[in-house]
């Protein structure tokens, strides 16, 4: 036990330099392991991020559409209106509030898909 302090009491300058170096080859491999970590996650976040804007994309384009068609619809009603007098009842507020919840539905649906 004697010699193993003697040791180290002369050999303390050696041994702190070298368990400085250990100490600093250890942090240097936990943050190499946490960047590759964080670069890792920054993928799989742009991945999904990229994936919710293409989903909103298509949600617009299907909007954009189906005003255009509502459009469409709303003249030919109009113009059969005005030849037959006859009118045929325009998609109510009820059926655009159940389709909008159906929208969501399905839109809730996709963000829990992602980030579960």
């Amino acid at each position: 036990m004697e010699k193993w302090i003697s040791i180290l009491q002369t050999h303390s300058e050696v041994l702190t330099v070298a368990s400085i170096v250990v100490m600093g080859l250890i942090l240097a491999i936990s943050l190499s392991r946490i960047l590759r970590q964080i670069k890792r996650l920054n993928r799989s976040l742009t991945s999904i991020t990229n994936n919710i804007q293409a989903y909103f994309d298509v949600i617009m384009q299907e909007e954009v559409q189906e005003q255009e068609q509502a459009q469409m619809q709303g003249k030919q009603q109009m113009h059969e209106n005005v030849q037959s007098e006859h009118t045929e009842g325009a998609p109510t507020s009820a059926d655009l509030d159940g389709k909008r919840k159906e929208e969501e539905e399905v839109f809730n649906a996709v963000l829990q898909e992602y980030f579960s």
